[in-house]
């Protein structure tokens, strides 16, 4: 992959796609212009399919057929979008995908235990089966997150990627988001911009149910919180005690 401005129309999966139209930078900042296809709520909006359920070479020839991106580059959040990118870049390494995997978590990141992407059962590599549903351990997660500021700090190759994702990120325009995801910013796959850390550059990642990871690259402080039923009102978390105070003032939460 040249570069993040490369279009994804060397990809003949999804050919005759709105995704093919698009720069990766676009798409990895979730402004693919897909919004009049898909939500991250009810899945693609013609058959209310599910894009976790199914690879992408069944909605390449269904939902998105023929399908044409919008003009806006607006904030559009959606699991499909990551799950475009993840496919991509198993197209892009010629079946090599394992070692990408192994270079990156157990070379760099030293994970200690398995680590693993899900992927659709029955379908190989060339219909894109990987979802973007990640597992590890809560040590683990920390290790892959410290190897993130690592780079940044050091300005490797993957350094450079994240101070560049990071200077094109893009305004979320007050999008509804729970509160351990609710930034100003997002850009590359990453939450950006956090209420109350004005003038830091915060790397975060959100997934189900509350899990939470922020990383200070400069400060070199990371927050990995660890959580199941944020979406239960009972069980919500206090978004600024756990995650915003120890990234901001250095201190351990108890």
């Amino acid at each position: 992959i040249d570069s993040i401005d490369s279009t994804l129309n060397d990809w003949p999966l999804i050919k005759d796609t709105l995704y093919s139209k698009k720069k990766l930078i676009d798409i990895l900042n979730m402004a693919a212009g897909d919004q009049n296809y898909v939500d991250d709520n009810d899945g693609l909006k013609k058959t209310g399919r599910w894009y976790n359920s199914h690879p992408i070479s069944s909605f390449a020839n269904l939902e998105l057929k023929n399908s044409e991106p919008s003009n806006s580059k607006k904030y559009h959040y959606n699991g499909l979008a990551t799950n475009i990118i993840m496919n991509y870049v198993i197209y892009k390494t010629d079946k090599d995908f394992q070692k990408l995997l192994n270079e990156i978590f157990q070379k760099k990141a030293k994970i200690e235990n398995s680590v693993f992407f899900l992927k659709q059962k029955g379908f190989s590599d060339e219909h894109g089966p990987g979802r973007y549903s990640f597992r590890a351990d809560r040590y683990d997660f920390l290790r892959i997150a410290k190897a993130i500021m690592d780079d940044y700090q050091n300005d490797t190759c993957v350094g450079k990627y994240l101070k560049e994702i990071h200077k094109r990120r893009i305004s979320k325009e007050n999008a509804d988001e729970p509160g351990f995801n609710s930034t100003r910013t997002y850009g590359g796959q990453f939450h950006m911009d956090y209420p109350g850390l004005k003038d830091r550059i915060v790397f975060g990642l959100g997934g189900f149910g509350g899990q939470a990871i922020l990383i200070d690259v400069e400060n070199s402080r990371i927050v990995v919180l660890n959580s199941l039923h944020y979406n239960n009102k009972k069980f919500k978390y206090n978004v600024k005690k756990l995650l915003i105070d120890p990234i901001k003032k250095g201190k351990q939460i108890n």
